[in-house]
């Protein structure tokens, strides 16, 4: 929607200024694409599954020379070109990474796990000539970023659980799936997944991560990352108790929709753990809903909780 609005606003600024001669066109800014990779050093695991990621927006802004704060430029879903209403240099570009949260495709925050790029040195051609270690629009020209890459931002958050279902995994955090060890073909990543199968006889199955999460401080923003493909829809649940010591109850998350290829979904936790006053500690589980009577499987890779410090 931003997206639409900036264009709009462009093209209502090109039809009031249409006559003018001192008006200047403006440069244009295009990325394709944001990907997950592993940082450049001290990485927890160099893991493909744990870079698995869906990254389907951005928030844009630039600092030119002399400004005392960060022009927003607003939130564009990939690949997009914005206009930058800008003829001279730029200190630096910000991209923000925004993801579906909880499936919405509405909801696109900036996923704060993720580092922002910031862009401060390129070399490129604008108009014939060749800058170098300098940001510069001119009028009518477009810098291409193309596919520029992000990580998790390590020093603000934990890992509470990550489960890439490989056959070198020392221990599966889940009860009652079938863990499918060499089968790369079928894997979102690697060599393993795991499955649940639900017979036309039943109408639920549940299964279950078998682990508990302490996550010790309502400030923190937590996360609940997957792949998965299944014929039919699954909910996700929490445990936990409303009080210490008290006895736990159980609270559905969101249902996942069912997708013929592998997809991935990040679940916002928090709004669940608030209706538990942040009490710890609480389980995950899951139940297929095959309300269709219909035989099916649930298909699971590269599952892991994360939380941080870090939510704006």
């Amino acid at each position: 929607m931003k997206r639409l609005i900036a264009v709009a606003l462009c093209c209502l600024f090109f039809a009031a200024c249409k006559d003018d001669e001192d008006f200047i066109a403006p440069a244009f800014l295009h990325i394709d694409a944001i990907t997950l990779v592993p940082p450049a050093t001290n990485p927890i695991t160099l893991e493909s599954g744990f870079y698995t990621s869906d990254i389907v927006a951005c928030y844009v802004s630039v600092h030119y020379p002399g400004s005392s704060k960060l022009d927003n430029l607003g939130l564009f879903e990939l690949p997009f070109t914005v206009p930058v209403l800008n003829d001279g240099p730029i200190d630096y570009i910000e991209i923000y990474p925004a993801v579906r949260q909880s499936g919405s495709a509405s909801h696109l925050p900036y996923y704060t796990f993720y580092k922002p790029i910031k862009i401060t040195k390129l070399t490129f051609d604008l108009g014939g000539a060749h800058y170098v270690d300098t940001l510069f629009t001119r009028s009518g020209d477009t810098l291409s970023l193309d596919t520029l890459h992000t990580t998790y931002d390590l020093t603000l958050q934990d890992v509470h659980m990550f489960e890439l279902f490989e056959p070198t995994s020392s221990s599966v955090y889940f009860d009652s799936v079938t863990w499918h060890k060499h089968a790369p073909d079928e894997a979102c990543t690697g060599q393993g997944y795991a499955s649940v199968h639900v017979p036309d006889t039943l109408s639920r199955v549940p299964f279950a991560i078998n682990y508990d999460f302490y996550v010790n401080d309502s400030r923190r923003a937590v996360y609940l990352e997957l792949d998965t493909r299944s014929d039919i829809p699954f909910e996700i649940y929490m445990t936990a108790a409303y009080t210490s010591g008290g006895a736990t109850d159980i609270q559905r998350v969101m249902v996942i929709n069912p997708s013929t290829e592998w997809k991935h979904i990040y679940v916002n936790l928090g709004r669940t753990w608030n209706y538990f006053n942040y009490q710890v500690p609480f389980r995950l589980s899951f139940a297929a809903l095959n309300v269709e009577g219909e035989t099916g499987d649930i298909r699971i890779d590269n599952v892991r909780v994360l939380s941080t410090l870090k939510t704006s």
